[in-house]
């Protein structure tokens, strides 16, 4: 390569070089224009948020104590309600568990006075039939008497040894 070509060469690489700091010139001018009007939109925003933040941070301050305060009443709460849902279970099983003996006992009480009544229908239907039928008989009797008398026939000897001869 000849001087003259290998300054040419030298020549465009310095111009090359020359353009893309150029370039990067350019391009770091508008990367801080854009971060300037970003700067001003963050600062602004920080600024309306500063306040908000520092009220948030004053009420964690004052009520952190009160919401810790509130966490721990509710875990004793509901401690407490746990121990009584577990004894309103065990009072409820109690009373199933007598209710089911007393009804049990309530039962027998009405089976037997079923039966004793059953018992006292039969002896009154007894006591009652008795006498009926003891005057039934009797008028069954006077019945076939007064159909005897007033026949005034007598069945024959063949006929009653006929009768018994069948009967035997």
């Amino acid at each position: 390569m000849s001087d003259e070509t290998f300054r040419w060469v030298v020549a465009g690489g310095v111009a090359i070089a020359t353009v893309c700091i150029l370039v990067q010139a350019i391009v770091i001018l508008v990367l801080f224009k854009i971060l300037k009007t970003t700067q001003a939109k963050v600062l602004a925003v920080i600024e309306r948020a500063e306040p908000i933040l520092v009220s948030v941070r004053r009420l964690i301050d004052e009520n952190g104590p009160k919401f810790s305060a509130i966490s721990t009443d509710a875990a004793e709460v509901v401690k407490m309600v746990k121990g009584q849902v577990t004894r309103l279970s065990e009072l409820v099983k109690d009373f199933s568990d007598r209710a089911q003996v007393q009804v049990a006992r309530i039962d027998g009480a009405v089976d037997d006075t079923v039966e004793k009544v059953q018992q006292a229908g039969g002896a009154m239907r007894n006591v009652v039939m008795k006498p009926v039928r003891e005057v039934d008989g009797i008028l069954s009797g006077l019945k076939a008497a007064i159909s005897v008398y007033t026949h005034s026939r007598r069945a024959s000897v063949d006929h009653a040894t006929q009768d018994e001869e069948m009967f035997i």
